[in-house]
């Protein structure tokens, strides 16, 4: 008995060296429900895999140690990509990308332990060294955990899309060939052993070189969306203009109407032109220029929806910033509440609260409206696959930019029914 367990240590080892590697990977990831359960049973699954494929292997290819490599490093990544596809919720080419980096980290740590026990003085026990082979496994394991395996994921996430995959493969392709070096004695071990580390460094370099295109397309979205709403500020900013001087004519043909001594159809005059009128009750004082021209014109809107905006502002708190970033935050804003309650069959529902306040030094903005329908988050601001829906969509991302380029943060809840949507940063800054 002792001798069968003798043979089947190391074995044993291995499996959970794997196991482990699987477990640094996927501990960054967004799990599945339950996933204490499937941890237990990948955990199973992967060290009876272990020992089963090296037992097998060596008895069909005794001897042929290229071989059984092979087939055991092709089968501990399909049983990693496994694995990660039973405990995580993964969509793509997650997965599969996923097992690349724990196939290439499994083995580079593995030699390295293997070459560390080597140096050990013969007087050791195998069972000893094969502890120690475990503990110096598993220290280099969790410095990958706290190192790579966190920095790579994003928003819990791998965004791997075809071509990053395909080039990932490659390199995985690469590392497999001088593993393969390695394992039969071919060529300088440390030679070897420091391509296997270039290959980790253009897999690592690869990931971060897709993942800043990917932040590049998103801050060009961003951008795009801004001098939108640059060019739209200036059309809205003439339409107030307008607005205004129309109103003031009107006022004063209401008072020279008023000293008419016919009064013939009078009255009925005077109250159409008054009604015409009332328009100008849209125009929103805050003491900000820049809010009082958008939020004037979403009055102007909300009253053919019959949506009222109830607003509570200090517009002066907003000095510091610059007029195009508020109307990049306010339009959005008020644009996503207006989506949301435009809806409502409850016309006494339809309303809009703005805040804009000063806390400890901070500026506060808060928005609030009824909502219809559940929302669902994701890293913190509300997911929508379509913009007509009246969820804050992806104009959302661009709030938070720009409120983080002044020190301060964006948060979104639900609660009670209500739809919060909270804006704070530092006063008596300056933009970037």
């Amino acid at each position: 008995m002792d001798g069968n367990f003798e043979y089947a240590f190391p074995y044993i080892i291995n499996g959970v060296n794997l196991w482990l590697t699987c477990l640094v990977f996927m501990i960054p990831l967004k799990w599945r429900n339950k996933y204490m359960v499937r941890l237990v049973l990948t955990e199973v699954g992967v060290i009876v895999m272990t020992i089963f494929m090296l037992r097998i292997v060596n008895r069909i290819w005794p001897g042929h140690r290229l071989v059984w490599i092979e087939v055991y490093m092709i089968t501990s990544y399909f049983c990693s990509v496994l694995a990660i596809m039973i405990c995580m919720e993964v969509k793509g080419f997650e997965a599969w990308y996923c097992g690349i980096w724990i196939g290439v980290t499994y083995m580079f740590t593995q030699e390295l332990s293997r070459i560390a026990i080597y140096m050990l003085p013969d007087s050791i026990s195998k069972r000893t060294k094969d502890v120690i082979w475990l503990l110096i496994f598993a220290a280099c394991i969790i410095a990958v955990g706290f190192t790579i395996a966190r920095w790579m994921p994003e928003k819990r996430h791998y965004v791997v899309g075809p071509r990053q995959m395909i080039s990932a493969w490659v390199l995985g392709f690469m590392f497999n060939t001088l593993c393969m070096f390695i394992s039969n004695g071919e060529g300088n071990v440390i030679i070897n052993l420091m391509m296997q580390f270039y290959c980790i460094t253009l897999l690592y370099l690869q990931n971060v070189l897709f993942k800043k295109s990917s932040i590049s397309k998103e801050l060009d979205t961003i951008q795009m969306l801004w001098h939108q709403q640059k060019e739209q500020y200036q059309i809205s900013k003439e339409t107030i203009e307008i607005i205004n001087h129309k109103c003031h004519d009107l006022k004063h043909q209401v008072r020279a109407m008023s000293t008419m001594k016919d009064s013939s159809g009078k009255e009925k005059y005077l109250t159409e032109i008054e009604n015409s009128v009332q328009i100008y009750n849209a125009i929103i004082h805050t003491g900000n220029d820049i809010l009082d021209v958008i939020l004037t014109e979403k009055s102007l809107l909300c009253e053919n929806s019959g949506i009222h905006i109830n607003c509570v502002a200090d517009g002066k708190l907003l000095s510091f910033m610059d007029s195009v970033d508020l109307y990049a935050l306010f339009g959005n804003a008020i644009d996503n509440a207006i989506e949301a309650v435009r809806d409502l069959e409850q016309k006494d529902a339809r309303l809009i609260d703005l805040m804009i306040y000063e806390k400890q030094n901070f500026l506060i903005v808060q928005v609030v409206n009824p909502i219809l329908n559940q929302i669902e988050f994701e890293d913190g601001l509300p997911k929508t696959t379509k913009v007509k829906n009246g969820y804050h969509g992806y104009g959302i991302k661009s709030m938070r930019h720009t409120i983080q380029r002044y020190g301060g943060y964006l948060t979104a809840e639900v609660k009670n029914g209500c739809f919060y949507l909270k804006m704070m940063a530092p006063l008596q800054k300056t933009a970037e």
